[in-house]
């Protein structure tokens, strides 16, 4: 029964992974965007001597909504940055508990942001809100996409808490380390190859 939902875990996870992949590549095209924008917004300050494009508030925008869309792939690639000196000299057990433990916290810390990021945008929706800008975006729009990649995070926060948990006590420590364990120095370098090649 155990293995079963570890299977169904391992694709479920999968997918997470896939669809936090295009997550992280729609927030790197919008950035590409917000170059392209402020580039146009340069060259017209300098040839016509005004600009019209607003870049400063919709970079602020991009930068938040590509932020938190790349959360989930920071995660399921284990990109986010440790200091694991103490971390490597433990055993795999003891590793992988520490490991659960991180994880829960991030859980824990992911369902405070996104209440507080649903409350914010919920109340800049019903009431209308606009920026106090030029441009007078509704605010409730990029609030609400950078919401999504909250959540989307949080998604993949509980599932890889939930696998990890699994795997402690089905004794996987190999899926545990695979899974949520910082990669040694060895791993590092087969990825980089991996990529390069």
């Amino acid at each position: 029964m155990l293995e079963q939902i570890t299977s169904g875990l391992d694709r479920i996870l999968q997918g997470v992974q896939s669809g936090s992949l295009w997550l992280a590549r729609a927030g790197g095209v919008l950035i590409l965007l917000t170059v392209a924008l402020v580039t146009m917004e340069i060259l017209s300050r300098q040839l016509i001597g005004r600009s019209n494009l607003h870049a400063t508030e919709i970079t602020g925008y991009v930068m938040a909504i590509s932020t938190s869309w790349a959360f989930a792939y920071t995660l399921m690639r284990k990109a986010h940055i440790r200091i694991d000196a103490l971390y490597v000299k433990l055993p795999v057990s003891a590793r992988g508990v520490l490991d659960l433990i991180a994880l829960l916290s991030l859980a824990l810390f992911c369902v405070l942001v996104v209440g507080a990021a649903f409350d914010v945008a919920e109340h800049s929706y019903t009431g209308g809100a606009r920026a106090n800008t030029p441009l007078g975006t509704p605010v409730g729009i990029p609030q609400a996409l950078w919401l999504l990649g909250l959540v989307w995070f949080s998604v993949a926060v509980v599932l890889m808490s939930l696998r990890v948990l699994l795997g402690l006590l089905s004794g996987q420590m190999n899926d545990v380390q695979r899974l949520a364990g910082s990669p040694t120095l060895d791993e590092q370098i087969r990825e980089e190859n991996k990529e390069t090649n």
